[in-house]
Parts: C-alpha cells; sequence; structure tokens
C-alpha cells in the first residue's frame, strides 16, 4: 500500500510490477531509475507518427485536437510517468493554452512547449526559464512574439504583459517571502510587494525584439485552397530569435529596445546588445531569493500536498537554493 501510494504520489499510474520493482530497490533508487531514463517519444514525433504534420484536405495546421490527442497519450502512456507528473506540474505554472494560440501548426507548437517542459522536469531552473521565454508558443500567447521598441512618435511602448507575467508568476510572486514561504512584513505589519510598475516598465525593453525563426521556412499550397500557401513547422519548433535576418517580413532595423532597463535592483546599461539583456535579466530573476520559495510551495502543491507546512517549504526551498 504504501508502495502504490508513493508511485501514485510521483508518477501517473501504478501497476503491479512497479510496486514488486520499488520494494525491492527502495524509493531513491526507484526514483533516480524513473529520473535517468530517456524520454521514450516526444509529443512532436508523436504528432509526426500519425501524420498531423501532412498538409492534406484535413487542414491540420489549423487544427487543435490533435494537440489535444498529444497531449492525453503523453499522460496515458505508461513510459516516463515520473518525467511527465513533473512536467504536468510545471504545465501549471508556466501557463500556455492550446486555445489562446491562432497561427498554423499550433498543435505543433503546444507539443514543442510540452516536449521542452518534459526535456526541462528534471534540469536547472534557469534553462527551463530561458526556454519558456523563447519558445514560440509562450511568445504568441503573453505577447513576446512580435512586441517591439518603444517609439516617441507614434507614442508606442514595449508590451508589459510578459515581464508582468514572468515575475507575478513565474519566478518571484507578488510579495517578498521568507525562505519558508511566509510573507515578510513592514513596521506596520504590511506584507512588502516585490516588485513596482517601474520595474514592469524597464523589464518590458528586455523583452523586444523577438520574432519566430523563419530561417529555411518552405512554403506548400493548400488542399483545400491551392491559393493559400501554409507555411512549414520550423518557426514553432525552434526558439524565438533577436535577429531580424531572420524574420519573414524584411527589417532595416532591430526592433529591440536600447534603452538603459533598471528593475529589481539591476541596472542592464542603454545600448546593451539584446542577447546579453536577456541573459542579464533571466540572471536577475533566477537569483533572486523569492524563487526557491515561492517555486517550491507551488510544487509542492502540486505534486504532493495542497497545504505545505512552513518546515516543508523551507526544506525544499534550501535544496532549490542550493
Amino acid at each position: 500500500t504504501e508502495a502504490a501510494r508513493f508511485i501514485l504520489k510521483s508518477s501517473l499510474s501504478v501497476s503491479d510490477v512497479e510496486i514488486a520493482n520499488i520494494r525491492s530497490i527502495g524509493y531513491e533508487a526507484w526514483l533516480d531509475t524513473q529520473m535517468d531514463a530517456a524520454i521514450a517519444q516526444t509529443g512532436v514525433a508523436w504528432l509526426s507518427a500519425r501524420g498531423y504534420d501532412q498538409i492534406k484536405i484535413d487542414e491540420f495546421y489549423f487544427q487543435d485536437y490533435p494537440g489535444d490527442y498529444m497531449i492525453w497519450n503523453q499522460l496515458m502512456s505508461d513510459a516516463n510517468g515520473v518525467r511527465k507528473r513533473v512536467a504536468l506540474a510545471l504545465s501549471e505554472f508556466f501557463v500556455v493554452s492550446l486555445t489562446g494560440l491562432d497561427f498554423q501548426w499550433r498543435s505543433q507548437a503546444i507539443a514543442f512547449y510540452w516536449d521542452q517542459l518534459n526535456s526541462n522536469a528534471f534540469g536547472n531552473f534557469r534553462k527551463l526559464l530561458e526556454d519558456v521565454t523563447l519558445n514560440p508558443a509562450m511568445g504568441y500567447y503573453l505577447s513576446t512574439l512580435g512586441n517591439r521598441k518603444e517609439d516617441v512618435r507614434l507614442g508606442r511602448v514595449p508590451d508589459e504583459n510578459y515581464a508582468r507575467e514572468v515575475m507575478q508568476l513565474f519566478t518571484i510572486g507578488l510579495f517578498q517571502l521568507n525562505n519558508d514561504g511566509s510573507r515578510k512584513l513592514d513596521a506596520n505589519g504590511q506584507p512588502l510587494e516585490t516588485y513596482t510598475n517601474a520595474d514592469v516598465t524597464n523589464l518590458a525593453r528586455v523583452f523586444t525584439g523577438y520574432g519566430s525563426d523563419w530561417t529555411g521556412n518552405v512554403r506548400t499550397p493548400s488542399v483545400r485552397f491551392p491559393n493559400f500557401q501554409v507555411d512549414g513547422m520550423n518557426p514553432v519548433l525552434k526558439p524565438m530569435t533577436i535577429d531580424p535576418t531572420k524574420w519573414v517580413w524584411p527589417q532595416t532595423d532591430t526592433e529591440h529596445s536600447m534603452l538603459e532597463a533598471t528593475f529589481l535592483g539591476t541596472t542592464i546599461p542603454a545600448n546593451t546588445d539584446g542577447t546579453v539583456a536577456l541573459k542579464t535579466a533571466l540572471d536577475a530573476l533566477f537569483n533572486h531569493a523569492n524563487v526557491g520559495p515561492f517555486f517550491a510551495r507551488q510544487m509542492i502543491q502540486r505534486l504532493v500536498t495542497s497545504n505545505p507546512s512552513a518546515a516543508y517549504v523551507n526544506r525544499v526551498a534550501n535544496v532549490f537554493n542550493n
């Protein structure tokens, strides 16, 4: 009973074979084996194996349902259960909805996003954060894709959507935390906020100038409407790029903001290269003291118990911080 309970906490299904295995080798050895197992089949490969990457009269490139089929198959098949359990938890933390993706090959895009969560399930949070940030599905969902620098003549400023969400939802949360997840309070007993609107405005400059990587894109006529050209899948299966020469529309200059960006005590000088600016920003978020307890508590809630004790959050956050 205890073996089955442990497997169902950490995986998606349980069998007599797995119960016997974990009773034989123990919890830690079983987890090590599960974590070391290679990914049996990616979501993108599953779609391809069933012909959902083909240009047919079915118009798979405009359909959501292959993406739904893909994720259900991933969760209900028996391979890589522990990895998928963690990836599912991550998908509820770094949220992207297939419903909100309105472009060609959207099912492949959400499969690529799922695959990146899967591949990073037991990796480093910093790499996970960068992969999520540059993923084209996330870029479309939270407006980084096509986000342009300020233009005083037009009264345009960078879109702040991702800058706000990456702090509020993905890394540090709304309030400063102690390592056990409890809120830090000011002299009046009020919680201390983690960021200001100025932090959002400045950080938004970092997430400008990114577009889909259209390098090597080949268009194919639609079967149903031959005059309509279907783009290849490459742009949804590669990270976004800040290089304007790889965008589909002609550009004479980068759309990345070159203004100084100051946020959370970090300053990125004016005229900093966009790639360097992104690295600096993600490093600053990654190293913020809130990340350990903020992330730990939510993963505990999704994997173990909905109301973890402060001591439990503190133990997990300490491991994360190491």
